[in-house]
This record gives C-alpha cells, structure tokens and sequence, in this order.
C-alpha cells in the first residue's frame, strides 16, 4: 500500500519508520520528537503539550500544529 507523506493527516500504525517521515514533512506542526529505543516509545512536543504517537492514533497538521487523537 502506498502512503502520502504530504497529506495533512495520519495515522499511525505499526511501522515507526512511516510515522517518522510523515511527522518530517510536517516539522512546522510541532517543536521536537523523541524516540526510545528500549520502550519503542515515539513521543512528540508540540503546542498543545507531549504526546505519546500509539498505533491507530490520528495525526492532524491541517491546523499548522500537531493535533492528535485515538
């Protein structure tokens, strides 16, 4: 299956890897990512605080920040 990285919304699944080069076409939506190798754990800063990107989480950068939901 092909994904557009350009879209303005995502949703996460289990390839990290995919997620990352969404959220790097999308830098303007958000001020800095951190990934755990131990935990597999991908958390993101944005305006609204840090969230932790789970799988089937929506990503949303229609707004010019990150907003994120289950």
């Amino acid at each position: 299956m092909h994904k557009d990285f350009k879209l303005e919304t995502y949703t996460a699944d289990d390839c990290i890897a995919d997620t990352l080069l969404w959220l790097i076409h999308h830098q303007e939506t958000f001020d800095s990512f951190h990934f755990d190798v131990h935990t597999q754990e991908l958390s993101v800063t944005h305006a609204a605080g840090v969230d932790i990107i789970r799988v089937g989480m929506f990503l949303n950068a229609k707004y010019g920040i990150l907003v994120t939901s289950i």
